[in-house]
C-alpha cells in the first residue's frame, strides 16, 4: 500500500514538472516574439502618417531670442539699440462656434484697425479659413509695438485670456539707430547671411556682431488633450543678453564734421564725395568718422561706403611731410632756413615741367636760392624731388625702407573691416623705375587711405609717439566693463622730439602764410598741409576732352602749439574740368570744424572763478517769556524761517497766519507785546 502511494505521489510530481517545463516554454517563446515585435516596431514599422498625427500630441519649440546689446558713443549715448516688435499668431481652435461666429466680424475689424495689414474683410476670411482647417498657428501680422499688443488683447476672443483667447505672441528685436544715418558706415549693419547681399557684416554691429548678438534660448511646448499650452519646464534654455560696445565717438564731435561737410560738398555737384576723421593725439581715440557718397540714383549724400578706411589713392602734397621728416631725421637737413638752389623749378633728367612756384621765387626776390621752409609753405613739387634725389638717389631702398619705420607702408588692425592696406614701390622690381622715387617724395607711387595719413600726422604731433587709431573704448555687460580697450602704441619714437617741432613749425607756417590760407583767422592755431592729386586717367591724368578726377586732402592738428586733435578732410571729384585743392573746400571744411570744436570743447573755455564772503552765522536763543495768569509776552520772530516761528507759535498755544515766501520780516503783534492764549499771530514773510 505504502509503495503504490509513493508511486502515485511520484507520478503526480513528474506531471507537475512536466507542466511548469511547457510554461517556461511557452513564456520563453512569448518573450522571443516580444522582443522581436519590439526591435521590428523600433527599426522597421513605419505607422500610418494620419494615425500617428491624431495620436502625438504637438509640440513646438520656441525660440527665445536674445536682446542684442547696444552700441553707445563715449558718453553712453545711443548709437544703436534694440526694442522688442511682436509677431501675431492665432490659435482658431479655440472657443465654440457660436463665441467664435458671434464675434468674428467685430474680431477682423479690429484687426485691421490695428495691424493695418488687411481690411476687416480679408481679415473675415483668413480666420474662417483658418477656423476650417483647424489651424493652430494663424499669422495675423507683425511689426506691433506694446501698445498696439494691449490693444489687441482687448478684442473680442482674444481678450477671454491665454489659453482660450489663442492669442500667440513671439517677440521680435528690432535694430534702431538714433541719430538716423549719421556714422552709419562705421556703426554699421547687418544683414542676414542667406539673403545673398555681399559685406552683409559692416561696420561696428559686423565686426563685433558675436558679441552684440549673445546667445539665443528655448524651450519646448505641448498641448493638452484640453489643448492647453504646456511647457516642458526641463527643456529651458535662458537667453544670454549680448554685450554693450562703448566707442570713442562724441556724438556733438560728429555732429559738428557731419554738417560740416555735407554743407561744404553739397553744392558741389562735381564732388563724389569726402570724409571726415577727428582723432585724439594722445590716445588715438577717433572722436568723429564722417563718410559722405552721392546715392548714383537720386543724387543726395548718404553713408554708402566707409571712404576714410575703405578708399585708398595717391595722396598728392600732403605726403611731402614725411620726405621733410626723412631728411631732418637722417640730419641731411637742420633747419628749415637752410636753402636749395633753384634751377629755374627744373630737375635735369627726369622730364618734368618747370615748377611754377619756383620760378616765381625766382621773380619775385632774384634770387638762384630758396629757403626750405619757403618751398614747403607752397607746396613745391620740385623742392621734394630734388631732395630726394640728391641724398637717395642711388640708394631708393633707404627711402623706401624710411617710409615703412613711418608705418606707411604696414597697415594695423582696426576696430573695423575694410581697412585698406597702404603700398608703396619696390626698388627691387621690375617694374621699378627712376621717378618712382621722385614720386613718392610728393606723394605719387604711392596707395594711402585718409585714416593712414592722419595716423602719420597725429604722431607728429604727439611729438613722435604714434597711436593706433581706435573706436572701441570697451565691450561692457549689464553696465560693467568686461574688456577695457584703449590706446594701444605703434611706435614709441618714429621721430625725435626736435624733428616733431621743426615739421610742426613748417605746418604752420602753411595754414598762416602758404596753401590753407583759409584756416589763418580760425578760433585757434592749426598747422597742417594741403595735398592734391590727379587720379590715374590717362595721359597726364586727363581725359581726351580734358576732365579729370581729384583728391583733395586737408590734413593737420589743433592748437599747434598744444596738440589736442588731429584731423583730416578729404574730396573726391567725378570727372570735371574743375579744380579742388586740398586748399579750398577740404581746408574750409576743418576751418569749420576747429572754430565749432572751440566753442563747445572745455579746452578753449575760461576758467570760472568767483569768490564770495559768507556771513557768520550766528545761533539766537529765543526766550518766552510768561507773566501770571493766562497773559503770553511775544518773542521776537524777525528773521525765522518759517517752520521754526511756526514751531515756537504752536508751542505757546497761540495760532498764526502768514503770508509771503522766505523768513519772517514783520509779525503783529510786535515783540514784547502781551497776549492771551489762543491769541492769532500774523506774518510777513520776504
Amino acid at each position: 500500500m505504502m509503495a503504490s502511494e509513493e508511486k502515485t505521489q511520484n507520478k503526480k510530481t513528474d506531471a507537475v514538472g512536466i507542466l511548469l517545463y511547457a510554461i517556461y516554454l511557452l513564456m520563453l517563446v512569448a518573450s522571443i516574439g516580444l522582443i522581436g515585435r519590439i526591435i521590428y516596431i523600433q527599426a522597421f514599422f513605419d505607422p500610418d502618417p494620419e494615425i500617428e498625427r491624431m495620436l502625438t500630441p504637438s509640440s513646438r519649440k520656441v525660440k527665445i531670442e536674445a536682446k542684442r546689446g547696444n552700441i553707445l558713443a563715449r558718453d553712453g549715448s545711443l548709437l544703436a539699440t534694440s526694442y522688442p516688435e511682436y509677431r501675431i499668431y492665432l490659435d482658431c481652435t479655440v472657443q465654440n462656434d457660436s463665441v467664435w461666429n458671434n464675434n468674428l466680424d467685430a474680431l477682423s475689424n479690429g484687426l485691421s484697425k490695428i495691424l493695418h495689414q488687411h481690411s476687416g474683410a480679408q481679415y473675415r476670411k483668413l480666420l474662417s479659413d483658418g477656423r476650417k482647417n483647424g489651424s493652430r498657428y494663424l499669422r495675423l501680422g507683425g511689426g506691433v509695438d506694446m501698445n498696439g499688443l494691449k490693444k489687441l488683447r482687448e478684442l473680442p476672443i482674444l481678450n477671454s485670456g491665454k489659453n482660450r483667447g489663442g492669442l500667440i505672441v513671439e517677440a521680435n528685436n528690432k535694430r534702431h539707430y538714433p541719430y538716423g544715418t549719421m556714422s552709419r558706415r562705421t556703426i554699421g549693419f547687418v544683414r542676414d547671411r542667406e539673403s545673398g547681399v555681399q559685406n552683409s557684416h559692416i561696420g561696428l554691429e559686423g565686426k563685433f556682431d558675436e558679441i552684440l548678438s549673445g546667445k539665443d534660448g528655448s524651450f519646448w511646448t505641448t498641448r493638452s488633450d484640453f489643448g492647453q499650452v504646456q511647457r516642458f519646464d526641463s527643456t529651458y534654455v535662458n537667453a544670454i543678453d549680448g554685450c554693450d560696445v562703448r566707442t570713442t565717438l562724441d556724438v556733438n564731435y560728429q555732429i559738428i564734421a557731419h554738417n560740416a561737410l555735407k554743407q561744404n560738398i553739397e553744392p558741389e555737384k562735381d564732388l563724389e564725395g569726402g570724409c571726415v576723421v577727428l582723432m585724439d593725439v594722445k590716445t588715438g581715440a577717433i572722436r568723429a568718422m564722417v563718410n559722405l557718397l552721392r546715392d548714383s540714383k537720386t543724387g543726395n549724400l548718404e553713408e554708402i561706403s566707409n571712404l576714410a578706411i575703405g578708399r585708398k589713392g595717391e595722396p598728392g602734397s600732403v605726403f611731402k611731410s614725411s620726405c621733410l621728416m626723412m631728411m631732418l631725421e637722417n640730419g641731411y637737413l637742420h633747419s628749415l632756413d637752410e636753402t636749395i638752389p633753384t634751377n629755374r623749378g627744373v630737375l635735369a633728367g627726369y622730364g618734368y615741367a618747370p615748377d611754377v612756384h619756383i620760378t616765381d621765387y625766382e621773380r619775385r626776390y632774384g634770387t638762384k636760392q630758396i629757403p626750405i621752409i619757403e618751398g614747403f609753405k607752397v607746396s613745391s613739387n620740385y623742392m621734394f624731388r630734388y631732395l630726394a634725389v640728391k641724398h637717395y638717389g642711388k640708394r631708393p631702398q633707404e627711402y623706401i625702407d624710411n617710409l615703412y619705420s613711418y608705418k606707411l607702408g604696414t597697415p594695423f588692425e582696426f576696430d573695423i573691416d575694410g581697412l585698406a592696406a597702404p603700398s608703396l614701390p619696390n626698388p627691387k622690381s621690375k617694374y621699378w623705375s627712376k621717378t618712382d622715387l621722385t614720386g613718392a617724395a610728393t606723394g605719387y607711387a604711392v596707395d594711402e587711405t585718409p585714416l593712414q595719413i592722419l595716423c602719420f600726422y597725429n604722431a607728429i604731433a604727439a611729438g613722435g609717439r604714434m597711436m593706433k587709431p581706435y573706436l572701441v573704448e570697451s565691450i561692457e555687460q549689464d553696465g560693467e566693463v568686461a574688456e577695457m580697450r584703449g590706446p594701444v602704441v605703434l611706435d614709441e619714437n618714429i621721430c625725435s622730439k626736435a624733428t616733431a617741432d621743426t615739421l610742426t613749425r613748417a605746418l604752420r607756417a602753411v595754414t598762416e602764410e602758404g596753401t590753407a590760407k583759409r584756416l589763418k583767422n580760425a578760433k585757434c592755431n592749426v598747422a597742417g598741409k594741403t595735398g592734391t592729386a590727379r587720379v590715374a586717367l590717362g595721359s597726364g591724368g586727363y581725359t581726351k576732352d580734358g576732365k579729370k578726377k581729384q583728391q583733395g586732402t586737408f590734413v593737420g592738428f589743433f592748437p599747434a602749439e598744444d596738440p589736442q586733435y588731429s584731423i583730416i578732410c578729404t574730396v573726391y571729384s567725378y570727372l570735371s574740368n574743375k579744380d579742388f585743392y586740398g586748399g579750398t573746400i577740404p581746408a574750409a571744411t576743418v576751418r569749420s570744424i576747429v572754430d565749432d570744436i572751440c566753442d563747445i570743447d572745455p579746452y578753449w573755455q575760461p576758467e570760472v572763478r568767483q569768490s564770495a564772503e559768507l556771513k557768520k552765522m550766528e545761533c539766537r536763543e529765543i526766550k518766552i517769556e510768561q507773566p501770571a495768569g493766562n497773559k503770553l509776552k511775544l518773542p521776537n520772530f524777525k528773521g525765522l524761517g518759517l517752520n521754526d516761528a511756526l514751531s515756537i507759535i504752536e508751542n505757546m498755544g497761540l495760532s498764526c497766519t502768514y503770508e509771503g515766501l522766505g523768513h519772517v520780516s514783520e509779525q503783529l503783534p510786535g515783540a514784547g507785546a502781551t497776549v492771551e492764549k489762543g491769541s492769532c499771530i500774523k506774518l510777513n514773510l520776504k
